[in-house]
């Protein structure tokens, strides 16, 4: 048979198997199939970002500066997130999750160098939206901070302001020396606690850098005071622990018993930790902060959006490093044998709270990361008021908005933020005449 040599000859036959005019034929049919579905996973995408701006005429050409997912204001489009798969993040309706049964009465254990103003933001707000009635510090705040109500004790009457007339406590998110009967006194019996720790060392070098503490870094005459301190804690400590912020502050400020800071047991230090873990709900590891707020939404039924955030407080680690020299790690371990404890422990118990959950733990915690990523865009881009993001209703959460108003509210510093909350709880008035200490 002669060779085809022009398809336009048709006299001339063509010596093509037909078994490869099948095998063509197939391979067409396969990929149109795919393509198909592939087209139709990507229009029922429901796990995406939808953002919608109302826009004045002078923003018509301002953009957001991640060009990889947004594009410029004048437009209303899908995000699509980077490296997740639609499979991953297909959403369901909201059945099933018991988003109006929140919870209302919250005490978090605000640890110092803890990433512990960056968990406070989402209480601050969520109180704020509702209302609710917060725990404050009776500190003036022209000679005190207003965000401590000791780092000395727990809750007293004489350091915290009375409830407002009619009313009860809702939250408590302030600095405080954690006591259960003391927590109890004033807060409602279905409170639910949750504190905060940090990988002990990292928190050790946070607190060098934020307070520059007098007993070290006046003390010692060295190139590296904090270096020369840890070798040897105990010449530099002072006299009252309280005073310390060195020696096993986190535990402190839980409540360990002041003998154990002089003397360790190991099997005192282990009923303690469970009956810590009987008083807490939870524990956030500031080191896994997404997946530790996600495991909080779900145990107080919040929404997503009342649990987004935004990093307070960050500091440079090049600041943070440069006061400790290589080994110093070594060296404070031996000496904060009880935030290690505390840590370690709170730390397997949130990895086993994570199990737990399922694999749909997983897929909520990618969506989340997608929602923080895409608002801290819009927030740390200077928006207008009128302009916001939606998030679409997901298998955890209602659908809710990203405004320009809650991006105030997510970097407002927690200063200013507490005192909003002060004089709308107890007026424009001077807040000093309810404490014994001005």
């Amino acid at each position: 048979m002669k060779k085809c040599s022009s398809f336009n000859d048709a006299k001339i036959q063509c010596n093509i198997p037909i078994h490869f005019i099948l095998r063509v034929f197939l391979f067409c049919l396969i990929s149109f199939v795919i393509l198909s579905i592939v087209l139709s996973m990507d229009q029922t995408y429901q796990g995406s970002i939808l953002l919608s701006y109302q826009k004045s005429p002078r923003d018509n050409n301002r953009e957001i500066t991640d060009q990889s997912t947004v594009k410029g204001l004048n437009q209303s489009f899908i995000i699509i997130p980077k490296e997740v798969t639609t499979k991953q993040l297909i959403l369901t309706s909201t059945k099933g999750i018991d988003l109006g049964n929140k919870v209302r009465h919250v005490a978090f254990l605000k640890v110092h160098k803890a990433a512990s103003s960056t968990a406070q933001n989402i209480f601050l707000r969520f109180g704020w939206a509702r209302n609710l009635t917060f725990v404050l510090s009776s500190t003036k705040i022209k000679f005190g901070y207003s965000n401590v109500i000791s780092s000395t004790e727990s809750l007293t009457k004489s350091n915290i302001l009375p409830k407002p007339n009619g009313k009860h406590f809702d939250i408590l998110c302030n600095h405080v020396i954690y006591n259960k009967s003391a927590f109890e006194y004033f807060l409602p019996n279905d409170t639910i606690y949750i504190g905060i720790v940090r990988e002990p060392y990292e928190q050790y070098k946070s607190t060098l850098n934020y307070f520059h503490l007098g007993y070290i870094f006046k003390n010692i005459t060295a190139d590296f005071p904090a270096s020369v301190y840890i070798r040897d804690p105990l010449k530099y400590e002072p006299l009252s622990i309280f005073t310390s912020w060195t020696n096993n502050r986190q535990a402190l400020e839980f409540g360990f018993p002041l003998h154990l800071f002089s003397k360790f047991n190991t099997s005192e230090v282990k009923l303690i930790l469970e009956k810590l873990a009987s008083e807490f709900k939870l524990v956030i590891i500031s080191e896994q902060m997404e997946e530790s707020v996600i495991l909080m939404r779900r145990y107080l039924h919040w929404n997503m959006k009342d649990v987004v955030f935004l990093d307070q407080n960050v500091a440079l680690k090049r600041k943070k490093n440069r006061f400790v020299q290589p080994h110093d790690r070594h060296f404070y371990r031996k000496w904060a044998k009880l935030d290690y404890e505390l840590y370690e422990f709170f730390l397997r118990r949130l990895r086993a709270q994570i199990r737990d959950q399922g694999p749909d733990f997983d897929d909520e915690l990618i969506l989340f990361k997608e929602v923080r990523k895409n608002t801290s865009i819009f927030c740390l881009n200077d928006p207008k008021e009128g302009e916001f993001i939606s998030i679409n209703e997901s298998r955890w959460s209602e659908s809710f908005n990203i405004t320009w108003e809650l991006c105030q509210l997510l970097m407002m510093e927690e200063l200013k933020f507490l005192q909003k909350i002060r004089e709308r709880q107890y007026g424009p008035m001077d807040i000093c005449r309810f404490s014994n200490h001005c």
